[in-house]
């Protein structure tokens, strides 16, 4: 949260040294006819941040799972009766988009956006787990799963303008974003013994998003470059329950996502 919030500050601190600078009383206005005009043409690089919204069992942390549940796995213990997740939570990471952008006139005010992407990033999901022993003894493990993602995305969201003062121009979006994960289902499986089974939390290669957000549109003499940030809320349980050591937990599993962009037209 504090690294989000860091990045928001760093965003903000951009437009506010921009608009200065762009909205003086002389200013030249750049584009003048630059939204009358039917379609626009641009790309995107943006920083995202990756994670889930879990909703967890009730009263997960009471459940006793049986040892053979981590078959040979991170948690192994000589004599072990059961196992219990007490904790468990995503962590956030970094990483990034590139896309290419399309937008369509829709009114005065309004554009109708289409920005296929691809996005880059790795999730993390830590289990607390608590290992009992047949004399009652009781041994407290942590582990980190590392999910690559690599999101194939086609965002298709809607563009409200405000009207340009000189050479500056805010706007709102929302939409969806339906996209298709090309890693989630690789490298899930171990095999030690002769004993496969799946290692991994393993997720649903296809969701939809919901999107909002909101930015800047700064008009230059040759383009027009955009500063957006937007929050993106999976609509779908994209939780799959192959490997129950990891999934027992977990009712329902949700991507979610925040991204800064700069957008050039």
């Amino acid at each position: 949260m504090k690294k989000t919030l860091r990045i928001i500050a760093i965003a903000l601190l951009f437009c506010t040294i921009a608009i200065p600078v762009q909205a003086q009383r002389r200013a030249i206005h750049y584009l003048p006819n630059y939204d009358n005009e039917p379609y626009h043409f641009g790309f995107l690089l943006a920083f995202n941040e990756m994670m889930y919204t879990i909703k967890t069992v009730e009263n997960y942390q009471n459940m006793e799972l049986e040892a053979n549940a981590w078959p040979n796995g991170p948690y192994s213990i000589p004599d072990t009766r059961c196992l219990s997740v007490y904790n468990m939570e995503t962590m956030l990471t970094p990483g990034f988009t590139v896309g290419i952008l399309g937008s369509k006139r829709l009114g005065r005010y309004f554009d109708l956006r289409f920005i296929p992407s691809l996005s880059f990033s790795e999730r993390r999901m830590r289990y607390d787990v608590a290992i009992k022993s047949v004399n009652g003894n009781v041994t407290m493990k942590s582990v980190t799963k590392s999910i690559g993602t690599t999101f194939v995305e086609f965002p298709l969201n809607i563009k409200y303008r405000s009207k340009r003062y000189n050479n500056i121009g805010a706007y709102v979006m929302g939409g969806i974003n339906p996209k298709i994960d090309l890693a989630s289902q690789k490298d899930n499986k171990d095999n030690i013994n002769g004993v496969e089974f799946i290692n991994n939390l393993v997720t649903k290669r296809f969701d939809c998003a919901a999107e909002l957000g909101a930015g800047f549109d700064i008009y230059n003499q040759w383009f027009k470059m955009g500063i957006e940030v937007k929050m993106s809320y999976g609509l779908f349980d994209i939780v799959k329950n192959e490997a129950f050591m990891y999934t027992a937990p977990i009712d329902q599993l949700r991507n979610k996502l925040f991204q800064v962009s700069l957008l050039f037209e």
